[in-house]
């Protein structure tokens, strides 16, 4: 019997596969406070099932499953199963347990007002960080655990059609507040038992905290793995490559950033990914921080990314899936604009008001979604092209070897073309996307005619043909117009 989801490695690569099928994750996460109610949840999930989501990513506050100490509550998590059941989404699921966004503010209060049994960061003079946990507490890493386990094992019971697909492991985690390690007792003989000014010259502070954080998410992962086996993994915030972007200050030290990621690579066991979370707006920052995240054993997913006005998301996802083979891309929130939050969101929650921006992330998700299985199965091969319009750019020629596909972009004052290409076999393509239009030709420069072309959508490996296109406006019938967002089989002559 196939699991509820898994990481099958193939041709040297990693794919997530649910219920025995390839998956890609199409998705949005929600507002950090938006996952108390079910009400909000459903009319949330029902508009990124419209804007072209496979799945959501929803938070799972410790302080709701657990309100009184060793009090179990699961109606929240019973109810997001229930609507992602009727709205055939899957869910990525995120604990807000001991760690969200290096704080402890979504731990129940029973945890947050007792730092006697919960211990918590203290810096190199002492001064403790009341809502920072101290990531060598045991007393702390148990209760999570038990609540995590708690979870696990309603998961393995009530949720029979897998909506649950991934966990992740607390978020953004590591310390914050001018502090790089922690200096309790207890982290002191282990700084200095463990030798990290030799082993880590370069950052032995940081390291330290990143063995400790890691240790930490990793027993979680293994225990709630024992009772149900789905993917567990950790996200982060981000640190860059400049002289101001300081462990502890601009970011929370120890996460797995790109400074420790090394210490990742080789230690992690049960967490099998870690995530980077993009909230930089620039076209090389992106591709730098994707080629950072994608190496043996870690196949890239996108755990967060920026929307708004700056934020590139809908251009991103294809560059994401063409160029590094993700297996999602997730950006955060939906009924949110963020970093500029005057922004209108998505999705309006109150009226239920889409944004610009929704119809651009609609017609980024809704092609890939409508041929999943085959974009999935084509990653990180030469079967598999795209192209992405960028400032002053018109067209683009795709090189299948004894094929070109020439793109040509329509005028950009309607938007800007994304899409991609696949060879299905030696006269067979799919080509999907919006706004352009497009012709293959041999490789003497002669357009090819084609002898078929159609737009419809796949049901797993098979394609459901809707409407035929309009091949050109001549006998030549060549050209293949694809200004909305669509999905085309094309058979060349």
């Amino acid at each position: 019997m196939s699991k509820a989801a898994e990481l099958i490695k193939k041709d040297n690569r990693e794919l997530l596969y649910v219920d025995g099928q390839p998956f890609l994750i199409l998705s949005f996460q929600l507002d950090c406070d938006s996952c108390y109610d079910g009400n909000t949840i459903h009319i949330l999930m029902k508009n990124a099932k419209k804007m072209g989501c496979t799945g959501i990513s929803l938070l799972l506050y410790w302080r709701l499953v657990e309100p009184e100490e060793g009090e179990y509550r699961m109606d929240i998590l019973k109810s997001m199963i229930d609507s992602a059941k009727e709205l055939d989404l899957r869910i990525v699921l995120v604990w807000f347990g001991s760690y969200k966004n290096a704080c402890m503010h979504y731990a129940p209060d029973w945890v947050i007002h007792d730092r006697e049994r919960f211990a918590r960061a203290r810096r190199n003079d002492g001064s403790e960080l009341p809502f920072v946990a101290c990531p060598n507490g045991r007393n702390l890493l148990e209760k999570d655990k038990e609540a995590v386990c708690r979870v696990f094992s309603f998961l393995r019971e009530y949720d029979t059609s897998h909506r649950v697909i991934l966990f992740q492991v607390n978020n953004e985690t590591g310390l914050i507040g001018n502090i790089d390690r922690c200096h309790c007792p207890v982290c002191e003989e282990l700084y200095e038992k463990g030798g990290y000014g030799e082993k880590y010259p370069l950052n032995p502070e940081e390291a330290f905290t990143a063995e400790s954080i890691l240790r930490y998410q990793e027993e979680i992962a293994k225990a709630a793995k024992e009772i149900y086996e789905i993917p567990c993994y950790m996200n982060c915030w981000l640190a860059f490559p400049s002289p101001d972007s300081v462990p502890g200050v601009t970011y929370p030290c120890g996460g797995p950033v790109y400074r420790v990621l090394d210490i990742y690579k080789k230690r992690k066991k049960y967490i099998d990914f870690v995530s980077p979370d993009i909230y930089t707006t620039g076209y090389r920052d992106f591709h730098r921080i994707c080629r950072d995240y994608i190496f043996e054993g870690n196949p890239l997913y996108v755990a967060e990314h920026g929307l708004g006005k700056w934020s590139r998301a809908y251009k991103n996802v294809y560059y994401g899936i063409g160029e590094y083979g993700a297996i999602g891309f997730d950006p955060w929130a939906i009924d949110c604009a963020y970093p500029d939050v005057m922004e209108a969101p998505l999705c309006d929650f109150v009226h239920e008001r889409w944004n610009g921006e929704a119809y651009d992330m609609l017609e980024s998700f809704v092609p890939v979604r409508d041929a999943m299985i085959p974009v999935a199965e084509a990653m990180g091969t030469e079967r598999l092209k795209y192209w992405v319009q960028e400032e002053a750019e018109g067209d683009i020629a795709l090189d299948f070897g004894d094929v070109f596909l020439k793109v040509t972009y329509c005028n950009p004052l309607h938007g800007q073309s994304r899409g991609m290409a696949i060879r299905l076999g030696e006269k067979e393509f799919i080509v999907l996307g919006c706004k352009a239009t497009f012709v293959f030709y041999d490789r003497k420069g002669s357009r090819i005619k084609l002898k078929d072309s159609w737009r419809g959508y796949f049901q797993g490996r098979e394609f459901m043909a809707e409407r035929r296109n309009t091949i050109a406006w001549s006998e030549d019938v060549h050209t293949v117009w694809l200004k909305e967002c669509g999905v085309t089989k094309n058979i060349l002559e």
